[in-house]
């Protein structure tokens, strides 16, 4: 996607002259200087672009071309703190004709066109140059500011009261920033401050860390009054620096249409995490602010039907398709055998669609995925499949469900031939972020590592530093700050461990020796905790073997930068072991809980009140409801009963189901219980309680609770 902290980079510029009759219209001082055409197009160049170049004696100009339609507006504002450069802005047609200039050399350090009605469709050139041409010795360089409105494809809607206004609000000297993507493919945000189709940034408010405010910072994006595009606007909130304040912080969306009375989405967001939502807007100006989410990744869970009933394709095939938010994904199934080298490219053809390809394999397990392939907003794959079966390529957007880019894409299936199926080169592609997805981790020698009563191998093959956590049947966890435990729980290997002379082929080893094996649950964490400088994204592979027998045999998989993957085995009074479910999970968003068909029968508290509760392997989580006044400062605490192994979090809801607070652990490392302190309810109404444990729908601790409500 064009998120600014990935895709964003600063444009290179390229030095090319157009032939141009400035003569014809530069004041008597610049008449004599000659301008020839060098070769090449200019450097295209569109609405909200901001770019720098350079001017010399030997490069006094600089050319960008700008595709626009007859009645397009534009403004330019280049500037430089060179004022010997004297700068001149023009503009020309294809044909090189003359259509809005600034030659004023009053103005040394700086040239402005504003709002310039272009006449007709094609191509215009902007041409940047030195008020002495080619003559003289000054350098330096200068900035170059597109703004302006230009007419796009698709619905579009006339609003005559007021145009479309976004103002994002914290309490925090932290720098919160506001991205919107229209319904056409164009952005605003801090790097991208206007889109073609009319939308600005105002500020890009606490960029400064130094000179950050804590009251009431806030960011608008908006469009003016008259037509706009129609459909879905995509909102991303980035938490993207904590400065010196930190911590979790709360935030409200403001969404207004047309003047009408505004709709406010309220969330909170850690360090580093972004939140998606969305406006729709009708060719009728109707509207809605959507709430989504904290982006948590991949959740193929979301898509059981899609993938359960996958078209089949062909490889050497094209396929077309359509995202939208009511069917945010489509997927394909094929058959292959191990060592197929499997080429995927999935195109976007309309609207805004940002791109998400994901394959699967057999059983459904997700391989590789890919977000932005190289600087687009295409995604794609190429990597050599390890197992003979049926694989399965999702396609969707980013943000999965809570996205809200919508258009039609093409997706390519090619295969190059097969290698052996043992190749480390197996699982290479690219992610999320455009860093190699790393090779399949190879086999280690079964004579390195001590057997025993319960195994657990983690392997994978890049230099970034997996961290393994086993908790056992008593709660106690071993990791690499407590390497045993009581019940015999030892950690015999703990690859590339706080990047201490990482390896290419690192293993972590948990092991329970001979006749220490224990009923109960168990439950297994892989935390991507540090890439240890290597770009790469590791591909894991989980083994668990419990009494000789192989009870979990994880396909590689891909984990990215902080993402934590859980899954348990559970062994039963009689010695039988199963394995409980597994994935990827995020603590900040309890939407995978599904909790929302119980909302309607949530327990019932008030002020003051202290309940009881339970979470079982069968009731991972329990609702509770009360009713709260605008301004109620409110604390929540979940503290587990002795006799279990509960790790509790506690989430904190609106009506409109937006996350108000969240806690995991009071302390973490020391006190595991949870507690919501001191928080401001944002409105009145029914707000929500939502008790759980940590690893959410694959957590494996459970035991009893006292949950407790407090109004001060």
């Amino acid at each position: 996607m064009t998120r600014y902290q990935t895709i964003y980079r600063p444009i290179t510029l390229v030095l090319l002259v157009v032939v141009l009759a400035l003569g014809l219209v530069l004041p008597s001082a610049l008449r004599p200087m000659p301008v020839r055409a060098q070769g090449g197009a200019g450097q295209p160049i569109t609405v909200g672009d901001i770019v720098t170049g350079q001017l010399s004696a030997q490069n006094f100009s600089q050319v960008y071309t700008l595709v626009a339609s007859a009645g397009d507006t534009i403004s330019l504002n280049v500037s430089t703190e060179i004022e010997e450069l004297q700068l001149v802005v023009v503009v020309t047609d294809a044909r090189g004709n003359l259509v809005v200039q600034d030659v004023d050399l009053g103005t040394p350090t700086t040239a402005t066109i504003a709002d310039a009605v272009l006449p007709v469709t094609g191509t215009y050139y902007v041409t940047v140059m030195r008020g002495s041409g080619a003559t003289g010795d000054a350098a330096g360089t200068f900035r170059l500011q597109v703004t302006g409105f230009q007419q796009v494809g698709g619905q579009t809607v006339t609003l005559t009261n007021g145009g479309i206004v976004f103002d994002l609000i914290w309490n925090a000297a932290v720098d919160f920033n506001l991205e919107v993507r229209d319904p056409v493919g164009g952005t605003v945000h801090r790097n991208s401050p206007g889109s073609p189709s009319g939308g600005t940034l105002d500020a890009d408010v606490n960029a400064n860390c130094d000179a950050a405010i804590a009251t009431e910072p806030t960011e608008t994006v908006a469009w003016p009054a008259g037509t706009v595009p129609a459909g879905s606007y995509e909102l991303i909130i980035y938490y993207t620096e904590a400065c010196a304040t930190g911590g979790p912080q709360l935030f409200t969306l403001n969404g207004q249409v047309n003047n009408d009375v505004a709709q406010s989405l309220i969330g909170t967001l850690n360090p580093g995490q972004q939140y998606l939502a969305r406006l729709v807007v009708g060719v009728d100006g109707a509207w809605q602010l959507q709430n989504g989410g904290v982006n948590a990744g991949l959740d193929v869970t979301l898509f059981t039907n899609e993938i359960t009933n996958a078209d089949p394709i062909a490889v050497g095939s094209t396929v077309s398709g359509l995202i939208t938010n009511s069917s945010p994904a489509q997927a394909y199934r094929f058959d292959a055998t191990a060592g197929t080298n499997i080429n995927i490219a999935v195109d976007a053809q309309s609207g805004s669609l940002d791109t998400y390809l994901a394959l699967l394999g057999p059983g459904n397990t997700p391989v590789a995925s890919n977000d932005d392939f190289e600087e687009s907003t295409n995604s794609a794959l190429s990597l050599g499949l390890l197992n003979d079966g049926t694989y399965t390529v999702l396609v969707t957007r980013y943000g999965l469900t809570i996205g809200g880019t919508e258009g039609e894409y093409n997706l390519r299936l090619s295969s190059t031939g097969t290698t052996a199926a043992t190749t480390d080169t197996g699982n290479a592609g690219t992610t999320t972020d455009n860093t190699t997805l790393a090779p399949v981790p190879t086999a280690t020698p079964a004579n390195v590592l001590p057997g025993g009563e319960i195994e657990i191998k983690l392997e994978w093959a890049t230099q970034a530093d997996l961290q393994l956590l086993v908790r056992d049947t008593f709660g106690n966890t071993v990791y690499d700050d407590i390497p045993t435990v009581s019940s015999g729980g030892v950690l015999e290997e703990d690859g590339n461990v706080g990047c201490v002379d990482p390896v290419e082929n690192p293993v972590s080893y948990i092991y329970w020796p001979a006749n220490r094996k224990f009923p109960g649950t168990y439950e297994i964490e892989v935390w991507h905790q540090s890439s240890c400088d290597d770009l790469r994204v590791p591909n894991f592979g989980l083994t668990v073997n419990v009494s000789g027998q192989n009870i979990i045999n994880l396909t590689p998989q891909p984990l990215t930068a902080d993402q934590r993957y859980m899954i348990t085995f559970t062994i039963g009074q009689d010695g039988t072991v199963t394995a409980g479910p597994g994935g990827v999970f995020s603590m900040e968003d309890p939407a995978s809980l599904n909790y929302q068909a119980e909302l309607a029968a949530a327990t019932p508290i008030t002020y003051g009140q202290t309940v009881s509760g339970s979470i079982t392997e069968q009731t991972r989580f329990v609702v509770y409801a009360f009713e709260g006044q605008s301004g109620d400062i409110v604390t929540l605490s979940m503290n587990a009963r002795v006799g279990g192994t509960l790790d509790p979090a506690l989430f904190l809801i609106t009506q409109e189901q937006l996350l108000v607070g969240f806690n995991d652990d009071v302390e973490p490392g020391k006190n595991p219980d949870s507690v919501i302190d001191k928080i401001t309810l944002p409105s009145t109404g029914t707000y929500y309680i939502i008790a759980t444990h940590y690893g959410l729908n694959f957590g494996g601790t459970t035991g009893t609770y006292d949950l407790m409500l407090l109004q001060d």
